[in-house]
C-alpha cells in the first residue's frame, strides 16, 4: 500500500507532502505507484525550480518527502494551481486504485 499525506495551509496551499510504501506487490512495476511518483516528483521539481522548497528527501526507494516555505507574491497563485493539480491527481488515483493508494489530505491550522 502506498500511503500519501498532503498537508495544506489553512488557505489550502500545499505545505508538505509525504509518500511511503509501494502500491502492489512488485515495487517498480505498478502503474498506480508510478503515477503517484510522477505526480509527486513533478510537483516537487516544479516547486524547487520556483524556489519555494524549504527541504525534502527521498532517503530510500518507497519514501519521499518535501516541505515548502511560504510563497511570496505571485507565487501564491502559482502554488494554488500546483496544489489543486496534485490533490485532484492523487484523489483520482485513490478512487481508481483504492486497494493500492491511501491518500490523506490534511489542512493545518497554521
Amino acid at each position: 500500500m502506498l500511503r500519501i499525506l498532503l498537508e495544506l495551509s489553512k488557505d489550502k496551499l500545499l505545505r508538505r507532502f509525504e509518500a511511503k510504501g509501494h502500491a502492489g506487490a512488485d515495487p517498480g512495476r505498478n502503474l498506480a505507484c508510478a503515477a503517484a511518483t510522477v505526480l509527486l516528483r513533478t510537483a516537487g521539481r516544479a516547486c524547487t525550480a520556483r524556489g519555494i522548497v524549504a527541504g525534502g528527501s527521498a532517503a530510500k526507494p518507497g519514501e519521499m518527502e518535501m516541505v515548502l516555505k511560504d510563497p511570496d507574491g505571485d507565487e501564491e497563485q502559482w502554488l494554488r494551481g500546483v496544489t489543486d493539480f496534485l490533490v485532484r491527481g492523487m484523489s483520482d488515483l485513490q478512487r481508481e486504485h483504492p486497494d493500492q493508494i491511501a491518500l490523506h489530505v490534511e489542512t493545518m491550522e497554521d
